[in-house]
């Protein structure tokens, strides 16, 4: 895919490109670029409006998803402290604060108001949690709406299970395996997962 590195266009935002340094050598995990590309195309295709994001990390998606429009509101929850820190300094650099709104604490603990309604929800927290999230979150989705997933392929491990020979990593391997397979098999979305940065499902709630 060296081809399509070196066409696609990059990142010149400073703000975003200096979250991308950080993360990198702070080992915080991002999407990936052509992750990122994706999802914000989907994003304008759908013209969503109201995301809900799973796991904060350092605000970077958030950002790039409030750059894409000013009409675009972000609820996204994050509980670990540092990476809450970082996040409320990048969202004030951003001079995104009207849009993006930082939530702490675990997303599984957490009761959004019942009137909460989304045209995108994006999951990028603790892969083994990933059905308990879909299930809690789902509700919250508006008919038509889409709740995408990011690392379902974990470096290629779930593909290759037989290279992990941690047992935690192993049970971890599994648990995606699974929540990939589930995905599959509910007949109120249509997914697809598509091997674009570190795997991303897509599902779209029918109406």
């Amino acid at each position: 895919m060296k081809y399509l590195e070196a066409l696609n266009l990059k990142e010149t935002n400073e703000l975003l490109v200096s979250l991308r340094r950080f993360a990198e050598l702070n080992d915080v995990p991002i999407i990936k670029e052509d992750g990122i590309r994706f999802i914000k195309q989907l994003i304008t295709i759908a013209n969503a409006k109201d995301i809900l994001e799973i796991g904060t990390a350092i605000a970077y998606s958030a950002i790039e998803f409030a750059f894409l429009d000013d009409a675009i509101n972000i609820i996204t929850i994050e509980r670990d402290p540092n990476m809450i820190h970082e996040a409320k300094k990048n969202i004030v650099k951003s001079h995104k604060s009207d849009q993006i709104t930082l939530l702490q604490g675990d997303a599984l603990k957490i009761d959004l108001r019942d009137d909460s309604r989304f045209d995108v929800i994006f999951i990028d927290a603790a892969k083994a949690q990933s059905i308990k999230f879909f299930e809690k979150y789902e509700n919250y989705l508006k008919p038509g709406g889409i709740i995408i997933t990011d690392n379902l392929l974990f470096h290629g491990l779930v593909e290759n299970p037989d290279e992990v020979s941690s047992r935690n990593l192993k049970q971890l391997i599994r648990k995606i395996d699974t929540f990939n397979h589930y995905l599959m098999k509910r007949t109120d979305y249509d997914t697809a997962i598509y091997p674009i940065g570190d795997g991303i499902s897509v599902s779209i709630k029918r109406k």
